[in-house]
């Protein structure tokens, strides 16, 4: 992990910093948009920026998700991820994610989906969606979209053959 680096709760007045950052690491603004109306639909259950000496270097979200059939619990997906162009490879990412599955972890979510590289988060525990019968509602990912769920979880008695969608905040639709 990168020397320096401290992971802690987003503030309002972090917001306009997080945005520029959330821009650079994506070489553009849609994600950035994402979150900024994220935050005004109060729809972020956790985030989590990274800094050192003071300065943005990383962020994180996990937002509610949903499910059909209707699946109880809390269920959130991870999204976005953003790491400083100059601060990638370095661990800042890995962290925030740490920290974000440790306090799903605390709050008993049941599920939680991501939709990136594949080798990237398999590292953490997240494994094809496909393999436990779930499916984005945004489009076919492949191994792409990929969840943590635990291995014993029956999923409410829902046949294990039966597909279940899971579905991110409608703010998503807006990011291709």
């Amino acid at each position: 992990m990168t020397l320096g680096l401290l992971i802690r709760k987003v503030r309002k007045e972090d917001r306009e910093a997080v945005y520029a950052l959330i821009a650079s690491a994506f070489e553009r603004k849609d994600e950035a948009e994402l979150v900024e109306r994220l935050w005004e639909e109060h729809a972020i259950k956790f985030e989590r920026m990274a800094e050192i000496s003071g300065v943005p270097v990383g962020y994180c979200a996990f937002t509610t998700v949903t499910c059909k059939p209707d699946l109880s619990g809390l269920l959130l997906g991870l999204g976005p991820l953003a790491v400083a162009p100059d601060h990638q490879k370095q661990g800042v990412g890995a962290a925030l994610v740490e920290e974000g599955l440790k306090l799903c972890r605390e709050n008993n979510a049941r599920l939680v989906a991501v939709l990136g590289d594949p080798h990237y988060y398999e590292r953490f525990g997240f494994e094809p969606a496909a393999k436990r019968k779930f499916t984005w509602a945004g489009f076919d990912a492949g191994d792409a979209f990929r969840i943590i769920a635990p291995e014993d979880d029956d999923f409410d008695g829902v046949d294990p053959e039966e597909i279940r969608t899971l579905r991110y905040h409608p703010a998503f639709d807006m990011v291709s």
